[in-house]
């Protein structure tokens, strides 16, 4: 046994280095195999280097103080150290958003860019029409992202087809994408992905991302159309900068990841001057909607914490899930748009951010304070106001509702006036039953007075939103008056959306389970009167001649 061990004794010692190469060779594999699930972890330090570089190097004075013998020296710089990196804590945040808006150096706005056409359908109703013509059960839908099609088309929405289930994910591709156009059509492109969302493990694509950049934050995935059948997948990823004393995050590059696991790492400069992606969105969302938050902080932390001199901030938009930013066509190409309002109660927008989606420049447009115009969140009472007959839907007693109807989405549209010349802000909401089957009819609010302008027709829509001059778009009487008792007067000049969502049934027929108690008592009252006087024999009176 002791020969033995001399024997692997002096192996070891001669082959000492190529068994330490090995071994580092084995490590290397594993950590880089495994790196995705330590990339959280590390890219969490990595974004905050700047407060790492602090810790360090105040531990490391510490150190050398005491290895000298300056411990009262030492003990002072610990503390004031300590002081320091707990300040960073506490400000840190606001100050990246403090260094972020210096960073966008966005251009002044004159006037609000007209927007070059529309979004016509919402999120909700194009998930619906996409779901209903979904017939495979090892595929589900992933998230919707908007998707700029044809020149003047409205623009559509494009998912993922990701496997369903637990024992599909690891066994199952992405199916290709479901694309749904501006007008409700779906169209399926079945090429699978090699290295897809909604795969686990090694085949997701962020795995497979991870492994190419470890030192980037990746942004959610989206997809392009090229040709007639072939979808890429885009991911744009973040890279982070020092702007004393913290790091901002910028767009660094975007992987294109083709359906056959071909994977491309373009640079910023290199994706925007790429001909297959010309005048399409590039720029992440999640920037542009860091913008907006960062104008908060325009005027320092301070102000907004404290005094709140012109600060404003995205509002949360009732009935939706889709947050602003919002994806607009304009004659330039298309932006990513956010309408921010003042901070508290106030439901008005005088502050817009335009962030070119193609290249991520900024621009601002702002409103005189005495002249804000009307907030998203506002032009929903308009439209419920202008229709009183419609059953809206409504909390009841107890924590139930009643109705069966309501207003998705405002979305903005720029138009320039026919008759006056004037470029006016419009809240496109689009009105549909519960299930969000279908539209039934789109409202437009005018923002500066809340003057509402129904219209039915998809085509009538589009001219609209286009600023052609359109004989039915006329604002319903008393429509832009004050969201009071007396709005609710307004004229009800189109038919009340049906229950089943086609907008053929007349009259709008509720379920009595919709209704309340007081509700239904009354109906049945009304209904019993209607029958009494029916069933009595009509009164001899002599006709005046």
């Amino acid at each position: 046994m002791e020969d033995y061990f001399e024997r692997l004794r002096g192996w070891a010692k001669a082959n000492l280095l190529p068994a330490a190469v090995l071994l580092g060779l084995i490590l290397a594999a594993g950590l880089w195999f495994a790196s995705p699930v330590f990339h959280g972890l590390f890219i969490g330090f990595y974004a905050n280097w700047s407060f790492w570089v602090l810790v360090v190097f105040g531990v490391a004075l510490v150190v050398v103080l005491i290895k000298r013998g300056y411990r009262r020296p030492a003990t002072f710089v610990a503390g004031a150290w300590v002081l320091l990196l707990f300040f960073f804590l506490i400000f840190g945040g606001a100050l990246e958003q403090v260094r972020f808006y210096e960073s966008l150096e966005a251009e002044t706005l004159d006037e609000i860019p007209e927007t070059d056409g529309v979004r016509f359908l919402p999120l909700e109703v194009a998930a619906r029409a996409a779901q209903n013509r979904a017939n495979e059960p090892r595929v589900a839908l992933g998230d919707f992202e908007p998707l700029e099609t044809e020149t003047d088309e409205p623009l559509g929405y494009i998912a993922p087809r990701v496997p369903n289930g637990g024992f599909n994910v690891f066994t199952y591709q992405q199916q290709g994408v479901a694309v749904v156009d501006g007008e409700g059509g779906v169209e399926t492109l079945r090429e699978p992905f090699e290295y897809g969302e909604g795969m686990s493990i090694t085949d997701n694509v962020n795995w497979k991302l991870v492994q190419e950049r470890f030192w980037v934050t990746l942004t959610n995935p989206y997809y392009s159309i090229q040709g007639e059948d072939e979808a890429l997948m885009l991911v744009p990823y973040l890279k982070y900068r020092l702007s004393f004393p913290v790091t901002i995050p910028y767009w660094a590059g975007t992987f294109v990841v083709h359906p056959d696991g071909e994977i491309e790492d373009l640079s910023r400069e290199e994706i925007i001057n790429d001909e297959r992606f010309t005048g399409e969105r590039l720029y992440p969302e999640d920037l542009a909607r860091r913008a907006a938050e960062s104008l908060t902080y325009q005027n320092g932390i301070w102000n907004a914490w404290v005094t709140r001199q012109d600060v404003p901030e995205i509002p949360n938009l009732d009935n939706t899930d889709n947050e602003m930013p919002y994806l607009l066509p304009t004659a330039s190409g298309p932006v990513w748009f956010t309408a921010l309002e003042p901070y508290g109660p106030s439901n008005a927008t005088y502050t817009m951010l335009y962030a070119d989606a193609h290249t991520g420049e900024h621009s601002i447009y702002k409103r005189p304070l005495d002249n804000a115009l009307l907030g998203p969140n506002r032009s929903f009472g308009f439209v419920t106001n202008a229709y009183p007959d419609f059953q809206w839907i409504r909390a009841g007693n107890g924590g139930s509702e009643t109705g069966n109807v309501l207003s998705l989405e405002p979305r903005p549209v720029v138009r320039t006036d026919p008759e006056s010349g004037e470029i006016v802000l419009y809240w496109m909401l689009s009105v549909t039953t519960r299930d969000s089957s279908d539209i039934n009819l789109t409202a437009f609010v005018d923002s500066r007075d809340g003057a509402v302008i129904g219209l039915r027709s998809y085509e009538e829509v589009l001219a609209f939103a286009r600023g052609e001059d359109v004989p039915g778009a006329i604002p319903l009487e008393g429509s832009g008056g004050a969201e009071d008792e007396g709005s609710t007067e307004a004229e009800a000049t189109a038919e009340e959306p049906s229950s089943s969502g086609g907008g053929d049934t007349p009259g709008g027929e509720t379920s009595p389970t919709d209704l309340s108690d007081e509700e239904l008592i009354r109906l049945l009252r009304e209904a019993a009167e209607r029958l009494e006087s029916e069933s009595q024999p009509p009164s001899e009176e002599p006709t005046t001649p």
